[in-house]
């Protein structure tokens, strides 16, 4: 690592856990998945009620694309909804 001057920090090195978080996930033997507390606020946000609340939790729910078969078609009607001329009832 050093040749590379690359260097840890001891004190911030997590040995023999069972599973850490990197970058909002957790990672595991088994893999790589989702921090339940993401999903759950995801779940719990309220209902959008104009294009900048749509926004906002389209932005959140993105967080989950790579763990979500199909996102990209499940996002689309909600996607379309973001487009200038759409009027929100």
């Amino acid at each position: 690592m050093r040749e590379n001057k690359l260097y840890a920090n001891l004190m911030k090195c997590v040995f023999c856990a069972p599973e850490i978080p990197v970058l909002g996930c957790y990672v595991s033997k088994d893999g790589v998945h989702t921090d339940p507390e993401k999903i759950s606020s995801i779940g719990s946000w309220p209902t959008p009620k104009n294009q900048t609340e749509l926004r906002q939790w389209l932005g959140l729910a993105n967080y989950l694309h790579k763990y979500t078969k199909d996102y990209a078609s499940l996002i689309q009607p909600m996607s379309s909804l973001l487009k200038k001329d759409v009027a929100w009832d």
